[in-house]
């Protein structure tokens, strides 16, 4: 649960070049945030939320849900923190169609997954009606956008955040630092990392 104050920060020449240029820099900026170490639930709740459904429109532009499923990873968060943003930024279809694409992969067959998710048919060579549900799914969420710009409501609602922070591009990193010195456990963060890099290092 993310109970941090922290506004939602956006450069002043993405605000003035247009939506997508907003939700770019909201992303590149929690990106930035996450490199510094900080932690989800330390960040503007609105900008982590911006965030997710911007993630997920990327994902299912690129591959339809199947995308979405295959780099969520931790699904039962990320399906939160989307649910709650889409709703935030009155994003009322694809709200809608979300949860019925959830609802209808998750009652999907560990078989009927599986092919989904390759884009296969079964043995015989069919494609099992679950299967082609979730294909419907994908063309319905092709064709909202169309009928309802996410992109345009998410940059709205991040610029008519009460506690919106615009900062010049380059007051953007020194912000982030300072916030990244205010973490308690630092070093301990630090340190975790380089255990884990060296973890997958020798994995590898």
């Amino acid at each position: 649960m993310i109970t941090s104050q922290q506004p939602v920060v956006l450069t002043s020449s993405s605000v003035e070049a247009g939506s997508e240029e907003a939700v770019a820099a909201n992303v590149s900026v929690v990106d930035a945030m996450h490199a510094a170490l900080l932690h989800l639930e330390e960040m503007s709740p609105a900008a982590v939320r911006s965030y997710y459904v911007d993630f997920y429109l990327s994902q299912a532009l690129e591959g339809g849900f199947a995308q979405y499923v295959f780099t969520a990873g931790d699904r039962a968060e990320t399906d939160t923190l989307i649910r709650e943003g889409m709703a935030g930024m009155g994003a009322a279809a694809h709200l809608d169609l979300f949860n019925r694409t959830v609802e209808a992969y998750d009652s999907l067959s560990d078989e009927d997954a599986v092919h989904y998710l390759d884009g296969t048919p079964d043995e015989r060579g069919d494609i099992p009606d679950g299967v082609l549900r979730m294909e419907e799914l994908d063309g319905e969420f092709e064709e909202l956008l169309e009928r309802e710009n996410i992109t345009a409501l998410n940059a709205a609602w991040l610029c008519r955040q009460a506690d919106l922070l615009v900062l010049d591009d380059e007051e953007v990193g020194a912000y982030i630092q300072h916030l990244a010195a205010r973490i308690p456990d630092l070093e301990e963060r630090r340190a975790r990392v380089v255990a884990d890099l060296l973890a997958d290092a020798f994995i590898d």
